[in-house]
C-alpha cells in the first residue's frame, strides 16, 4: 500500500482556542502593532503568536466547541538602536493594543532571516577576506559562516550589543560536508542590530582540512556502495487510520489531545485527557506539555569551543527552523499532517507546510500470557500513535516524537542526528577534549540538555508530587533472610529542585488531590527517564547560571502563567536572574494545588568514529506511565487479532 496523507492547513483558523494564529491573524497583529504611537522605523518583531487564554475560560470555550470572540495575540518587538524588548498584547477583534510592558535590557532571540543576513554579510568584509588569504584561500563562492549565539561572558566591549559569534568552514562545492573543512583559529563577531562585523579574531592560521566526507546519496562516493540486499517493508492500512483529527484535536483508542505547533517550543500538546475504555469518561492527564528549553554545552576550552552554549529554544526557536515533513520518509503509513508558522523580524508570516506528523504504528507485543495447564494462550498485539516534528538547528537534527500507548503510558522520544560540529586539530586542546574523526578534524565533547515542561493535571489540577525511593530493612527479626526490599513515599510540599539517585531507585510520581481509585488509593501517573545526567560545567559559571535548571533532573513549581521557560523569557545573551532557580526561592506550596513539572534529560555525546560523516540517532526521553490511574489492565479490551 502506497503511503497517504492528510493536512491540516495554517490558514484553517478552527474553533478551538488553542489553535495558533493563522497567517492572517499574524498579519493583522503586526498592522495592529505598526499603528501603534510605540512603533517607530527602526522597530522590528521578534514573535507574533498566541497570546493564552486563562485556563477557567479556556475549559468553558472548548466544552461549549467554540473560540471565544475575543482571540488575542502576544507580540514581542523591539529597537535595534536599543537594548530591550516591549511585549504587547493585541486585541484581534478590537484592533488595539491592549496593553505594552518594556523589558530593558532583554535581547530578543535570533531570527532565521538574520542569521542569513550574517552568513551572507561576513564574508564580504575586508578582514575577513584577508584571513582567508593567509590560509592561501582566495575563491570565497563556497565558504560557510554558521553564526552561533553569543552567549554572555561579561566582555566590556560586547555590552549593549545583540552578538553572534561565527564559525566558518570551507567546502569544495556547493553540496559538501562544510564540517569536514573548519577553519581553525577563526572567529567573527557580528552585531545583528547594526547588521555589521564588530572583529574579525584570527587567533593563529591553520591549515584548512582538504579531504572531503559526505553522506548524500547522489554524491559519487556514496552511490557507488549503496546496497541491494534491503527488501520493501510495506505499511498497509486498508480501512485507514485508528486516528481521527477534527480541529487539531486528536482522538485515537484511549487517547484525546490537542495538536498546536509554537514558534519557539515547537510542538506543543493541550489537553491531554485518557480513559479506560471505549465506553468510559475521559479524564485529564496534562493540560500542556513540551520542551521548555534546551541547551547545547561543548566541553572544550579552546578558542572556538568555550563560546558554544546555544539555546536552542530560547536563542533560536524550535518552530522556526522545523523541518517540512516527507511523506515516505520523515513517516510512513497513512499520515495526517499539520502546518506550522512563525513570524520573520518584518512581521511576515512564514508557513511551514507539513511540520507536524501524525502516524500509527505496529508495537510488537502488548501482553500475552500461556496457561501451562490447560495449553491456552492469550495474545495482544500493540500499537501506537506518534506526534512528531524534526527541527535542523545548524548542523544537527532533533526529533521529538511523543509516543501515545495503548496501556496508558506516555512517552517521548527525543532523537539526535545529524552532523557533529567540529574543529581543526590544534596543538591547544588536541584530542584531549574531543574525538579525532578525520585527519586534522576532531569532534568535541558535548552534552544535549532538554527540560520539558509538563502542567499536569491528574484527574483534576489539585495535584501533588510524590517522591519514591527504594528501602532496604536492615537484616533483622523482621527481615531474617536479608531480602526484603520496600518503596518508601515522601510528599515533596514546597516548590523544589530534586536529582536522581541510583542508589535507591528513586523516580517521582503525581498524585490526584481529588480522585482515588477502586482500592482507595490516589490516582497517580509516574515519571520513568532514560537520560538523567549530571552537567560537566563548573556551577559558578555564567553558562550555569544561565542554565539553572540542568542542575536538578526534577523541579516543581505551582502553576504561574507566567513562568513558561525556566531560563527566562528573553534568553538571548541574558545574565541568568531570571530562571527557574529564582522562582523555587519563593518557597510556594506544591501540595494539592495545580503544579507544574519541569523534567531535565539528555545526552552526553563523546564523539566516536561511527559518528562521522553523519550521525545515526541518539535516543532519550523519558514515560509517563498510569499507577493506581486505572483499576485494572487498560488493555483488557483490546480484541484478538487486533
Amino acid at each position: 500500500m502506497a503511503n497517504t496523507s492528510n493536512n491540516t492547513p495554517a490558514t484553517e483558523r478552527g474553533a478551538h482556542p488553542l489553535n495558533a494564529l493563522t497567517p492572517a491573524e499574524i498579519e493583522a497583529a503586526g498592522g495592529i502593532v505598526r499603528a501603534w504611537e510605540g512603533w517607530t522605523e527602526t522597530t522590528k518583531f521578534e514573535a507574533i503568536r498566541l497570546h493564552y487564554p486563562d485556563k477557567a475560560a479556556c475549559r468553558a470555550e472548548i466544552a461549549a466547541g467554540r473560540a471565544g470572540a475575543g482571540r488575542k495575540a502576544y507580540v514581542s518587538i523591539y529597537d535595534t538602536t536599543a537594548v530591550s524588548v516591549s511585549e504587547l498584547i493585541v486585541d484581534l477583534a478590537g484592533g488595539r493594543v491592549e496593553s505594552a510592558t518594556e523589558v530593558p535590557g532583554a535581547r530578543p532571540a535570533i531570527n532565521v532571516d538574520e542569521f542569513l543576513v550574517c552568513a551572507e554579510t561576513v564574508p564580504q568584509h575586508p578582514d575577513f577576506i584577508a584571513a582567508m588569504e593567509r590560509r592561501g584561500v582566495t575563491d570565497l563562492s563556497n565558504i560557510q559562516v554558521d553564526p552561533f549565539s553569543a552567549g554572555n561572558f561579561g566582555f566590556e566591549d560586547e555590552a549593549g550589543r545583540r552578538l553572534v559569534h561565527c564559525l566558518v568552514y570551507l567546502r569544495s562545492d556547493p553540496s559538501d560536508n562544510g564540517y569536514a573543512h573548519p577553519v581553525e583559529g577563526l572567529n567573527v563577531l557580528f552585531d545583528l542590530n547594526r547588521v555589521e562585523v564588530v572583529r574579525v579574531i584570527d587567533q593563529k592560521v591553520h591549515k584548512v582540512p582538504a579531504a572531503s566526507s559526505n553522506y548524500q546519496a547522489a554524491r559519487p562516493e556514496i552511490a557507488g556502495i549503496l546496497r541491494s540486499d534491503l527488501r520493501p517493508i510495506d505499511i498497509s492500512q486498508p480501512d485507514g487510520p485508528t486516528f481521527t483529527v477534527e480541529d487539531r484535536v486528536v482522538t485515537w483508542a484511549n487517547w484525546r489531545f490537542h495538536v498546536e505547533f509554537h514558534p519557539r517550543e515547537g510542538l506543543v500538546l493541550n489537553d491531554i485527557q485518557v480513559r479506560g475504555g471505549e465506553k468510559a469518561p475521559w479524564r485529564p492527564l496534562i493540560w500542556r506539555a513540551s520542551i521548555a528549553e534546551m541547551v547545547v554545552p561543548y566541553g572544550d576550552p579552546s578558542f572556538n569551543n568555550y563560546r558554544k552554549n546555544a539555546f536552542d529554544v530560547g536563542e533560536y526557536g524550535l518552530g522556526q527552523v522545523a523541518n517540512p515533513l516527507k511523506l515516505g520518509c520523515d513517516c510512513r503509513g497513512h499520515i495526517h499532517y499539520f502546518d506550522g508558522v512563525y513570524t520573520v523580524t518584518s512581521g511576515e508570516p512564514v508557513v511551514v507546510e507539513n511540520a507536524i506528523c501524525l502516524h500509527e504504528e505496529d508495537d510488537g507485543m502488548l501482553w500475552k500470557h500461556t496457561d501451562y495447564m490447560t495449553e491456552e494462550m492469550e495474545h495482544r498485539r500493540a500499537r501506537r500513535l506518534l506526534v512528531s516534528m524534526i527541527a535542523t538547528v545548524g548542523n544537527y537534527e532533533y526529533g521529538f516524537y511523543w509516543v501515545f500507548h495503548m496501556d496508558g503510558t506516555l512517552e517521548l522520544d527525543v532523537q539526535a542526528t545529524g552532523i557533529m560540529n567540529t574543529q581543526g586539530l590544534n596543538a591547544v586542546s588536541g584530542t584531549d577534549y574531543g574525538t579525532e574523526v578525520m585527519p586534522g578534524v576532531t569532534a568535541p565533547n558535548h552534552q544535549h540538555l532538554f527540560c520539558a515542561r509538563l502542567d499536569m493535571a491528574v484527574d483534576g489540577d489539585a495535584n501533588r508530587l510524590v517522591e519514591m525511593n527504594v528501602v532496604q530493612p536492615p537484616m533483622d527479626e523482621g527481615n531474617p533472610n536479608g531480602n526484603a526490599f520496600r518503596a518508601e513515599r515522601t510528599v515533596l510540599k514546597t516548590e523544589t529542585g530534586r536529582t536522581r539517585n541510583a542508589d535507591t531507585e528513586r523516580f517521582w510520581k503525581v498524585e490526584s488531590a481529588m480522585a482515588a481509585n477502586a482500592l482507595g488509593r490516589p490516582t497517580a501517573y509516574r515519571l520513568h527517564s532514560s537520560g538523567m545526567l549530571r552537567p560537566w560545567f563548573h556551577a559558578e559559571t555564567m553558562m550555569s547560571k544561565r542554565a539553572a535548571f540542568i542542575f536538578n533532573h526534577m523541579w516543581c513549581t505551582p502553576y504561574d502563567a507566567g513562568e513558561r521557560f525556566p531560563a527566562g523569557r528573553f534568553v538571548n545573551q541574558s545574565d541568568g536572574s531570571e530562571t527557574i532557580a529564582s522562582w523555587v526561592e519563593q518557597g510556594r506550596s506544591i501540595e494539592d494545588t495545580d503544579i507544574v513539572l519541569w523534567h531535565t534529560f539528555g545526552l552526553l555525546h563523546l564523539p566516536r568514529l561511527e559518528d562521522w560523516p553523519v550521525q545515526p540517532v541518539a535516543r532519550t526521553g523519558f514515560r509517563l506511565e498510569a499507577d493506581g490511574f486505572f483499576d485494572r489492565n487498560p488493555t483488557l479490551d483490546v480484541p484478538p487479532g487486533a
